[in-house]
Formats: structure tokens, sequence, C-alpha cells
């Protein structure tokens, strides 16, 4: 299962959702503006990670952003 970091009102995210629900691959999202998730957003600053969506493979490895992710599923086909 995929995991990606969202906030609210964020169209590479809702993207990238999209994405991989055309692909028919389960994902599970966290969003850094719930409250339960903030620490979500205390890693990410330590991590130098900026930007959302981010997202990761289901082995836990970093892919990045929608971009990283489209890339990936057009090569992988």
């Amino acid at each position: 299962m995929y995991t990606i970091i969202t906030r609210n009102q964020c169209n590479f995210c809702d993207t990238a959702k999209a994405l991989l629900q055309s692909h028919n691959y389960p994902y599970k999202t966290h969003n850094i503006q719930d409250t339960d998730n903030k620490w979500i957003l205390t890693l990410m600053k330590g991590s130098n990670l900026t930007t959302v969506p981010q997202i990761f493979s289901p082995k836990g490895e970093l892919i990045g952003g929608y971009k990283e992710l489209e890339r990936l599923l057009i090569e992988s086909e």
C-alpha cells in the first residue's frame, strides 16, 4: 500500500491519489493539517521535506511528489 502525506486544498495531492486510483493501487493518506498528524510535519521538517505530497512506496521507500510518482508508474508499464 502506498502512503501519501497531504494537506488540505492540494491539487498535486489530489492528482496523485487519482493516479493511484486509476491504476487500482491502494493507498493511505496522512494530512499534516489534521491535529493527530502534527508529528508528521515535525518529521518532514527534520528530513528537509518541504512540500506535499510526499509519496512512499509499499516498501516504505520515498518516491517523491506527484511528478516522480507519475514517472515511476509510466516506466513500470
